[in-house]
């Protein structure tokens, strides 16, 4: 109770250097749950791709598909194959496009015989999309890898340069958090000094400029945890209205996320201040 009235008294006393260091820490907690929010999405999304990845062959008039489809499906890689008729190629596509229905019987089905592959592994689809093509009876081979892989390497980057975006945030914070702390310290510098006379210990010393630092910084991670819950709810609902199949993230992992945030926060000031009132302790001889 002592160290948590000392820290607000300290607060209180250096109003410009707080609110410097909590706007600091709140522009910096609100970036980073943001975009870990967004990263987390797009590997939502891509995971959802590469579960949906699926391997098209078309068949030659003359090829036999029964024999291809129990080769294929002795292939490691392939969790599922099946053979999807010409006659059922055209039935689903007359579910998009009703109108063919009415052509139907003026026309000959030109679609092929088609062998549709699910892999256990989706980053083997280039590989096992090659040795399909290389069979014999096989026409041609489409498969969505190549949007798929592309999707993947803009993800690797963009994940690389929100990391060292928020290592320098965080960087940023804790020396915030330091400068707050040291700047506290000198102003009770005497206090601090006939404190130790007395026999007060470090740890009893240091405890207040600890407690600042944690509430600078939980104060700020809350209010940034408002502000980015409610951007990150009014994106994805734009998202799921223009694209209803495009996954978004659930409360529990915005719930997950928050308490994760809570606690860098808490560990960022905390650490920040022990630091700080360490270090100027021990130059101070204190």
């Amino acid at each position: 109770m002592y160290a948590l009235s000392q820290a607000l008294r300290s607060l209180r006393q250096h109003p410009t250097s707080t609110l410097a260091t909590f706007f600091t820490a709140l522009v910096s907690f609100s970036l980073l749950f943001l975009l870990g929010l967004v990263l987390w999405n797009l590997d939502r999304v891509v995971a959802t791709l590469e579960r949906e990845l699926e391997i098209a062959a078309f068949l030659k008039p003359e090829a036999q598909a029964e024999a291809l489809l129990s080769q294929i499906k002795t292939w490691p890689e392939v969790s599922e194959a099946r053979l999807q008729t010409k006659e059922e190629a055209l039935a689903t596509l007359q579910l998009d496009y009703p109108y063919l229905a009415q052509a139907r019987e003026f026309i000959q089905n030109p679609l092929p015989d088609t062998l549709r592959l699910r892999l256990s592994d989706p980053q083997a689809v280039r590989e096992v999309g090659r040795r399909v093509a290389r069979l014999e009876g096989v026409e041609s081979v489409e498969y969505g890898g190549a949007l798929t892989e592309q999707l993947v390497r803009v993800l690797a980057g963009l994940r690389l340069a929100v990391n060292i975006l928020i290592v320098l945030l965080l960087l940023d914070t804790l020396f915030s958090v330091m400068g707050t702390i040291r700047l506290s310290i000198e102003n009770r510098r005497e206090e601090l000094r006939i404190m130790q006379l007395v026999g007060a210990t470090r740890g009893f010393i240091q405890g207040p400029f600890v407690a600042e630092g944690l509430l600078l910084t939980l104060a700020a991670s809350l209010v940034a945890l408002g502000l980015g819950v409610g951007a990150y709810r009014f994106l994805a609902e734009g998202l799921q209205n223009l694209l209803p199949f495009v996954p978004v993230l659930s409360r529990n992992d915005l719930a997950q996320a928050a308490g994760a945030l809570l606690l860098l926060a808490l560990l960022l000031g905390g650490m920040g201040a022990y630091l700080a009132s360490r270090a100027y302790l021990r130059e101070a001889d204190l």
